[in-house]
């Protein structure tokens, strides 16, 4: 199993590298870059959204879309919105071009998946059918530049047609798949379960928010430089086999790079570095306010989670978890959840116009200061 990589945030649950040296061995060693500051009594806000009745609806939407069912059809010719099931084989200037080809290909008339013309060539025409359609590349064509504006011919030959019958949303289509007997029983239980994901959502970024602004007040004064080479070169060595894997896709190193915001690797190196020191404020801050409250974990308990991530996953053995987690990636898990109930039990949570009044007034003190 592939090692897992380094998270955006040590928050809560989030993936995280796996770390070295036991817990109040690696308290020691960060206490001397962490000043920590006031972690108890934080204000935050619970922001809990609101369940709409678009939400409700998506939901029963994609609940019929579910049940569909294709039927294959041999009366007519092609229609839009069938699916047809086409052989074709393109070619410029009498010889075929890579990517241009291929065999039992199912394609939804009316999807856009195909260049301009083809599609809508292919309406009309019967099972069986050989089809010449003469088109052009569009200008650009970002998928492959080389191919833009360049005329091609493509020889097609329908093998079937296929139409998607999608259901009447009734009681009794509700009662036999679900478990409700009625529509209105079926959506109060989804209103009930988007507005359980939405508190959970706002939980979840209120122990963020809180967890952030201990570390905002605490004062890192420096890091381990090993630690931050390790991390640095392993997000690196990570992104390269990322790139190589997108080779075969056509796309180059600096491609990547592109896609994910660099301009050059120089770029890369230096949001790579920021990412890592970022991710050790919060692992230096959760580890130092860990040891400041005697706060330690047990066997038993990073054994229960591995055992979790074995039961989710149906992996057989506690060494293919740890191989791909990180030696430690379960201590911090624990330490991460057990901090957390620490400082959420002593915050403060506040509407946001409070919140928003005292930055305010915190910002107007510091330009009196000033």
């Amino acid at each position: 199993m592939k090692k897992q990589r380094i998270g955006a945030t040590l928050l809560v649950g989030a993936m995280i590298l796996s770390l070295t040296g036991c817990g109040s061995n690696k308290a020691k060693s960060y206490s001397k870059y962490v000043n920590l500051g006031e972690y108890k009594g934080i204000e935050y806000t619970m922001e809990i959204a609101e369940v709409t009745d678009e939400q409700v609806q998506s939901r029963l939407d994609s609940f019929v879309q579910g049940l569909k069912e294709t039927e294959e059809v041999t009366d007519r010719a092609v229609k839009d919105g069938d699916i047809v099931n086409i052989d074709y084989t393109g070619t410029m200037d009498g010889e075929e071009f890579d990517g241009g080809s291929a065999e039992g290909y199912d394609l939804t008339i009316g999807s856009n998946s195909f260049i301009n013309g083809f599609e809508t060539g292919l309406i009309g025409h019967e099972i069986g059918e050989d089809v010449s359609l003469d088109l052009q590349f569009p200008d650009p064509y970002d998928s492959n530049p080389d191919l833009a504006g360049k005329d091609v011919n493509f020889a097609v030959k329908i093998n079937s047609i296929k139409v998607e019958n999608v259901p009447t949303l009734t009681d009794a289509l509700v009662k036999d798949n679900t478990d409700y007997d009625t529509i209105d029983a079926y959506k109060e239980s989804i209103r009930k379960d988007i507005e359980k994901q939405n508190k959970e959502t706002a939980e979840s970024n209120a122990k963020k928010d809180v967890f952030d602004k201990a570390v905002a007040n605490s004062e890192i004064t420096g890091y381990d430089e090993a630690e931050v080479k390790k991390l640095i070169d392993d997000e690196f060595n990570n992104f390269k086999q990322t790139a190589e894997s997108y080779a075969s896709y056509g796309y180059s190193y600096e491609d990547v790079l592109s896609m994910n915001g660099f301009t050059s690797e120089d770029a890369l190196k230096e949001g790579i570095t920021d990412y890592v020191k970022e991710y050790l404020n919060q692992k230096m801050v959760l580890y130092c306010i860990a040891d400041a409250e005697g706060i330690k974990t047990t066997e038993e308990e990073i054994d229960k989670e591995i055992q979790e991530i074995m039961d989710t996953y149906s992996v057989k053995t506690k060494e293919e978890v740890i191989e791909y987690y990180g030696e430690e990636y379960f201590e911090v898990k624990v330490l991460t959840d057990k901090v957390m109930d620490l400082l959420m039990a002593s915050a403060v949570q506040v509407d946001s116009t409070e919140e928003e009044t005292t930055e305010a007034e915190g910002s107007s003190d510091e330009k009196d200061a000033e």
